[in-house]
């Protein structure tokens, strides 16, 4: 029986939040070859999540208008937040695009994995 992990949604939203209110399509650092693409450990995950809130805050450090537009959400109550968020998204389709192509790995990791991903402006 295959073992999953369940991202607490409190955990995914802080990662997501964090990274997008304090922090372009910048290279994802590459994964090592056989041994990662099977990591479906916690450990994995942790790499995974680590990864992707780099490349996130290297996004945003790059794109003052995407890092401040974030930022202003702060403080915000969780559905307010959300509801901005999905609206900054929806008028800025290529910033959605290039959040979506950074999230990728993460994506990635939680249909390989069996990760259940809460839902957000960006998928899960």
């Amino acid at each position: 029986m295959a073992t999953r992990f369940i991202i607490p949604a409190s955990v995914v939203r802080r990662v997501f939040v964090g990274v997008t209110v304090t922090a372009a399509v910048l290279a994802v650092a590459p994964v090592a070859p056989a041994a990662a693409a099977a990591d479906c450990t916690a450990s994995g995950l942790a790499r995974t999540i680590s990864a992707v809130a780099g490349s996130t805050a290297d996004y945003l450090d790059a794109h003052p208008d995407v890092n401040d537009a974030f930022t202003k959400l702060k403080g915000e109550p969780r559905p307010q937040m959300r509801a901005d968020a999905q609206q900054y998204l929806d008028a800025n389709p290529s910033v959605r695009a290039d959040l979506q192509h950074l999230r990728a790995p993460l994506n990635e990791f939680a249909q390989r994995c069996g990760v259940a991903l809460p839902p957000g402006p960006l998928g899960g």
